[in-house]
């Protein structure tokens, strides 16, 4: 994913993309300065049904909520380890869930999540 460094402090950076503004945790040896960056996005965070909203927008979106991360993604696949695979732009994330059948049903849904930890990792490495 395309992203835009606006603001470094310690291993937080604050960005842009084509979908809104967030803050993430830089992951990598390289110190990130304000330029373009490819890479991929990260939640090590164990989620439940329970944490995804059904979203009536279909579009891709991420914000800042009260020092949280929220994200609209696209569900594209589920499995019975509970591995949901999304789409958020031209990016590919994949997040570890309690295995739940419901999300079947929610398969090619906009869903949105908030989470407190975002890892962001060079993919020019």
């Amino acid at each position: 994913m395309k992203i835009y460094v606006e603001k470094v402090l310690d291993e937080v950076v604050y960005f842009s993309t084509d979908y809104g503004k967030a803050k993430g945790i830089w992951q990598g040896n390289n110190r990130p300065i304000d330029k373009v960056y490819y890479v991929e996005m990260d939640i090590d965070k164990l989620c439940d049904y329970d944490s995804f909203v059904l979203c009536d927008t279909k579009e891709y979106y991420i914000e800042m909520v009260d020092e949280n991360i929220q994200f609209t993604l696209l569900l594209l696949e589920y499995d019975e380890d509970g591995c949901a695979t999304f789409r958020f732009g031209d990016a590919i994330i994949e997040i570890e869930t309690n295995f739940d059948e419901r999300f079947y049903a929610m398969k090619n849904s906009y869903l949105t999540i908030s989470v407190e930890k975002l890892n962001i990792y060079d993919e020019n490495l």
